[in-house]
């Protein structure tokens, strides 16, 4: 058995060499070596004659020089110190308690300081922290001259603002691609976010917690990286392996004694790897999936990843298949065999680039395999799939939430006969969104994900009501309780007073004016708003 393994090992190894990944853009750094060196007197003198092309400016941040280190000595004396760029691009902006500013600019930065000025876990490109001293300052010199000249590193994401939950109507709705980011490469611009391509190290969190998919990771694609799983498993099976474990990780190289049915899968960075990802190389046959954290990882990546698997391992769950089969892990030695009960054939087919077609695809194959005693399963907060619950007493089918919603999950039915709030399940991705924008507050949301997929798929009807026909033409032109919810309202309100007021209300457009024309009330101004004691009363 061990052999045959081996001989699938070196098989698979081939499959997964020999495939070719979509080419993603490419950025330039432009650095000419100036460098600014923060820190206490000690860490500056260390630096203080470093060679060319290196150019030093020596930022004390504490006290004052008793006599000059070098030609661009400067003392912080107390003043507010910010950091803003990367490698070649660095802002450093120096400001006092009257407001009046410095700017010093930088190709790269060694903060000397015993904790870091800037606090993200990944820090950009040409920021170092370094606690320095003379015996390990020559070590540094190399690095910041190795630092010098022009670099290039890939674009790791794509955004598609059009699908982004992040905010609607002015509101911050969705904080996920921000939260997770441990570079701070993300800032909120209200309704959408920007992503400095340069700050961003590709640490990926970002795509796998995105609900929509709006930001995508390219580096490698996602169907590149689920074909590339299923070319290798399927020459690993093909050579007669059995019980494939994937193990994903980031390290250049893993030193522990693998068992002959370990199929390692080197990733840019772990936190890239979803649970679309995951649970599509089971089905494409892999017994089990392993994230391997190594030690430099970010606690936020970790964290992402925990709700990741917390949601999947729930699925799992419900499709009757072992949760464990997708774990976190620390080390080789920490992988523990699962067996599971039911054997999923393996799929063959494509993997697609959207995240939510992914994950739908995996789940459907592997329902199509179990006895089907569930239809649906509750999952743990946070997750991207659900369904939104209408309290039809509240609703006025305004429709405020159809307009809002980013996944297309709410519809509007009202090219029908009758005013409808639509919904299909799998287009909602728990945004909250709608509920935000329900001006009466009628919307709440649920996680929980169908199986069945005609019944995920179908479009229901939320809320109906029936239309309301103007008093006058007898045309329908608003639902019933929108005219209901008026008349209440505004029943007392100046402009209102009279019932043949309050009777226009219940007129279709057209009507309406033509009755205000012929109202010796409305057209000589007979209303007066600054005497009424009821002109508060709309709201």
């Amino acid at each position: 058995m061990n052999e045959m393994n081996k001989q699938a090992i070196t098989a698979a190894k081939v499959a997964l060499e020999g495939f070719h990944t979509t080419p993603t853009s490419l950025l330039s750094y432009q650095s000419n070596g100036h460098v600014l060196v923060m820190g206490d007197i000690e860490t500056l003198s260390a630096c203080k004659d470093f060679i060319a092309p290196l150019q030093m400016t020596l930022l004390l941040m504490k006290g004052s020089f008793a006599m000059p280190l070098s030609d661009r000595d400067i003392a912080l004396n107390q003043r507010e110190i910010d950091i803003k760029g990367h490698l070649g691009q660095f802002v450093i902006t120096l400001k006092d308690a009257r407001g009046n500013e410095e700017t010093l600019q930088a190709d790269l930065i060694v903060d000397g300081n015993v904790e870091a000025l800037l606090q993200n876990e990944i820090l950009p490109a040409g920021y170092f922290h370094e606690i320095i001293s003379a015996e390990t300052s020559r070590q540094l010199q190399d690095m910041l001259v190795d630092m010098t000249g022009e670099f290039e590193k890939p674009k790791y994401f794509n955004y598609d603002p059009s699908i982004c939950a992040h905010g609607v109507n002015g509101m911050t709705v969705c904080m996920n691609c921000i939260e997770a980011c441990p570079a701070g490469a993300i800032t909120s611009l209200i309704e959408k976010i920007e992503v400095d391509p340069y700050l961003c190290q590709g640490g990926g969190s970002c795509a796998t917690v995105c609900p929509s998919g709006a930001i995508q990771y390219v580096y490698p694609t996602l169907s590149d990286s689920g074909n590339k799983i299923r070319k290798m498993l399927q020459a690993f099976r093909e050579s007669g392996g059995e019980n494939p474990v994937v193990v994903f990780h980031a390290a250049e190289e893993i030193s522990e004694h693998l068992a002959p049915n370990y199929l390692l899968v080197r990733v840019e960075e772990l936190a890239s790897v979803g649970m679309e990802l995951c649970l599509s190389t089971l089905v494409y046959g892999a017994s089990q999936v392993v994230l391997l954290v190594d030690e430099g990882m970010p606690t936020m990546s970790i964290s992402t990843l925990n709700k990741q698997l917390d949601w999947l391992q729930t699925l799992l769950s419900g499709l009757c298949l072992k949760p464990l089969m997708v774990s976190l892990q620390n080390s080789v030695s920490d992988i523990l065999p699962v067996k599971n009960n039911l054997q999923l054939q393996p799929a063959l087919y494509s993997m697609p680039n959207n995240k939510r077609d992914a994950l739908y695809q995996a789940v459907d194959h592997c329902y199509q395999q179990i006895n089907k005693t569930r239809e649906l399963i509750s999952l743990p907060a946070g997750a991207p799939f659900g369904t939104a619950i209408i309290d039809e007493s509240s609703c006025t089918l305004c429709m405020a939430c159809v307009g809002a919603c980013p996944g297309k999950a709410l519809q509007d039915g009202s090219n029908r006969e009758l005013p409808e709030l639509m919904f299909i399940e799998s287009n909602c991705i728990q945004c909250g969104t709608c509920t935000q924008t329900c001006p009466e507050q009628a919307i709440s949301i649920s996680p929980r994900f169908i199986f069945n997929r005609e019944k995920r798929n179908q479009s229901k009807v939320l809320n109906q009501d029936t239309p309301f026909a103007c008093i006058s033409c007898g045309k329908a032109f608003a639902p019933t309780s929108v005219i209901h919810k008026m008349k209440f309202k505004l029943k007392g309100h100046y402009m209102f007073k009279t019932e043949r007021a309050l009777d226009r209300l219940k007129m279709c457009d057209d009507c309406r004016v033509a009755d205000i024309v012929q109202d010796p009330d409305a057209l000589n101004g007979n209303y007066d708003p600054l005497n009424s004691t009821s002109n508060n009363q709309l709201s």
